[in-house]
């Protein structure tokens, strides 16, 4: 099946890229680079424009080139997602000079043309910050959050701009293939199962996991008859990758000026607003990472409590059957996600009778 680098574009010319900007009325770049840190799902190069009254933006430009992977759907739910945070929130974002969702353009793929963030990546520095240097980070990272959290939405998915530039909610990766987007809690988890199911009974290598069939629909079956229990959770959107690498930071001010790669956000149940612990990790992977980001979680937790805010108490769960429900999904999604691949084979039996233990409590 490959991985995502796999499917990343080939280098663009020059020439290519300076058509792109021409059709979207930019002048030529006077420089083209390529950043040094590559991306799994795209291709970036940094653009310098001439200075001149016709550029009309910014003199620095970020050109994002989207492989193959995940057709349409990124691309436009980043740009839903910028539009929405640009309308409705003071976090600090790159603005979305032009963009194409189809490969019918110039250079043939997706791509998003960005306005360059100032500053530096916050990972690059991190280690050269002082104590109160990282609880100002801290403080504007739940300001950020806090606003996301004031608003409710009616819906599980992605945003994406119709055709009269109106944001709705739509796909997004963690629904691509599974419809959507859904209006509950349950429907959302339903829908995750069953496309599973679906996986497990056509692809050899989950052949394993076909004895469990019944059990599983059994499960989704039952999901309805709690309804009220399990549905009794915020819908918020969430960044989802919210770590230091994605946050560009001014040292002079302190300020965080840039939060990245909005990719893969969408409107989730408030219980996977980090669905893979990956905020308030400093970028660096090192033996001293993982103990870095509980010093750091311990610190946001202790200034979210003298601050009266309940982002985490919110994103606790609200029953012991709404996590075993969720523990169910997420170690499911996570054998069909691995074991076609061939990787992580000393987990997966684990994770089996991870899912099988907690669809049990449904009589499953």
């Amino acid at each position: 099946m490959g991985t995502p680098a796999d499917h990343l574009p080939p280098a663009l010319s020059n020439d290519a890229i300076n058509m792109l900007l021409q059709t979207a009325g930019i002048p030529q770049a006077t420089a083209i680079a390529h950043p040094k840190v590559k991306a799994q799902y795209h291709s970036g190069y940094f653009l310098t424009l001439p200075h001149t009254d016709e550029s009309c933006g910014p003199s620095e430009l970020v050109l994002r080139v989207s492989g193959r992977h995940l057709p349409a759907i990124k691309t436009a739910n980043e740009v839903g997602v910028m539009t929405w945070l640009s309308k409705n929130t003071t976090i600090p974002l790159p603005k979305a000079i032009a963009y194409s969702a189809s490969t019918d353009n110039p250079i043939s793929h997706e791509y998003t043309l960005l306005s360059r963030v100032k500053g530096v990546t916050l990972s690059d520095v991190y280690d050269s910050l002082s104590q109160e240097q990282i609880a100002h980070v801290l403080n504007q990272l739940i300001d950020f959050l806090c606003q996301l959290q004031d608003f409710p939405w009616d819906g599980i998915g992605g945003l994406v701009l119709n055709e009269q530039g109106e944001i709705r909610l739509g796909e997004t990766v963690a629904t691509l293939n599974i419809g959507g987007p859904y209006p509950t809690y349950i429907g959302y988890i339903s829908a995750q199962v069953l496309k599973n199911v679906r996986l497990i009974q056509t692809h050899d290598k989950l052949a394993f996991m076909r004895d469990a069939v019944p059990r599983l629909e059994s499960f989704v079956l039952a999901l309805s008859a709690h309804a009220d229990e399990l549905n009794k959770v915020k819908l918020r959107l969430a960044h989802k990758d919210l770590h230091f690498a994605n946050l560009v930071f001014d040292m002079s001010s302190g300020k965080i000026t840039g939060v990245l790669d909005w990719d893969f956000s969408g409107v989730v149940p408030f219980i996977k607003w980090n669905p893979r612990r990956s905020s308030l990790w400093n970028g660096l992977d090192d033996a001293t990472s993982f103990d870095e980001k509980q010093r750091l979680l311990e610190l946001f937790t202790q200034r979210c409590e003298e601050r009266g805010v309940s982002l985490l108490d919110d994103a606790n769960y609200t029953s012991p059957l709404q996590e075993s429900t969720q523990k169910a999904a997420d170690f499911l999604r996570a054998i069909v996600e691995v074991s076609p691949r061939d990787q992580r084979q000393d987990l997966v039996q684990g994770w089996r009778e991870i899912v099988l233990e907690n669809i049990a409590q449904y009589g499953a």
